[in-house]
């Protein structure tokens, strides 16, 4: 039986692409007002936004592989072609994938509002996502979100009012939507009631991004000879600099080679990845394990450097940098 993958062509894969911020007119072979969705679910609202303004081009965030297929079947049952799909976190996809001022609105319907103290880093507009919104929207571009929480309503308009970059509304209650969600129709089916925040860009703040340069594979040749305790003796170690930390979880010896799996963290943002030593003629030559394909942020560059700066040296235990066990 074959099977028909067509509809799977809205996915759009970043870690595979060269530069960034992206080229979003390349991907919808036209040029379009920018709406973007962080968390669109089922793509119920996606998709009837998109069909409902076929002249502007609509970019979807979601984790869920499942919302991912499911959505991609609505969109190729519409024929639309103004729809692209992207499983990434939308508060760093946001931040690294669009350019200034260059999206009009960006949407988010009921994320959840992690009520416990401990988890309030996790909340959407936690870190900077406020001041990536004030770069990525146009003048006067909108930030929406909806939430059935009064509580959270209330701290992310008094959030947003504080960070100086927007004009903000009042919260709005059970307000009137050109499209809504199941999820909300039920809510207002049952009397429950539904916040609305909307915020206007009148300031443009800063962010540091993260991709920056080529999305090449860092490599380094080693002229020393690596032993397999060298080898071994990172499994299990951390290494920290600034926002930057990196941890060797596992080692794999092979014929000439070896895989290290390590796990690197940027500020909030995670990755998991391989890297491969390959035996040499004049050495050993330590790069990005192409298959893995992280994206190239500071702290997977810096763990290749790292790392073959600690294998030349033979003191692994020893660095310019803290340095623990993943244990400790």
């Amino acid at each position: 039986m074959k099977l028909n993958v067509e509809y799977l062509k809205y996915e759009i894969k970043p870690r595979y692409e060269e530069n960034f911020p992206l080229d979003w007119e390349k991907f919808f072979r036209r040029r379009g007002k920018l709406f973007v969705e962080i968390g669109f679910g089922n793509g119920e609202f996606l998709v009837e936004m998109a069909r409902r303004y076929p002249e502007k081009n609509f970019v979807g965030f979601e984790l869920s592989i499942t919302s991912m297929v499911k959505v991609q079947r609505k969109i190729h049952d519409f024929k639309l072609e103004n729809v692209r799909v992207v499983m990434e976190d939308g508060r760093f996809a946001l931040r690294e994938f669009f350019g200034d001022e260059s999206v009009e609105t960006v949407v988010t319907n009921f994320p959840c509002p992690w009520p416990k103290k401990a988890h309030e880093e996790r909340r959407i507009t936690s870190g900077d996502f406020l001041d990536t919104l004030s770069v990525v929207l146009k003048p006067k571009g909108i930030f929406e979100l909806v939430t059935d929480e009064r509580w959270y309503a209330e701290e992310v308009h008094e959030k947003l009012t504080e960070s100086g970059y927007f004009d903000v509304e009042s919260i709005l209650e059970n307000p009137e939507r050109p499209v809504e969600t199941r999820y909300e129709r039920k809510w207002k089916s049952q009397g429950k009631k539904i916040f609305l925040i909307r915020a206007y860009k009148k300031k443009k703040g800063d962010v540091e991004r993260l991709l920056k340069g080529g999305m090449d594979l860092p490599h380094v040749l080693l002229q020393e000879d690596v032993k397999d305790r060298d080898v071994f003796s990172l499994e299990g170690r951390v290494f920290r600099k600034g926002d930057k930390v990196f941890v060797v979880k596992n080692t794999f010896k092979g014929k000439d080679s070896f895989l290290l799996k390590v796990i690197s963290t940027d500020k909030d943002f995670q990755q998991q990845y391989f890297l491969i030593l390959l035996r040499k003629k004049n050495g050993w030559l330590l790069k990005l394990d192409s298959v893995s394909n992280p994206y190239r942020t500071p702290a997977v560059k810096w763990s290749v450097r790292k790392l073959a700066e600690v294998l030349s040296s033979k003191e692994p235990a020893v660095s310019d940098h803290t340095v623990h066990h993943a244990d400790d």
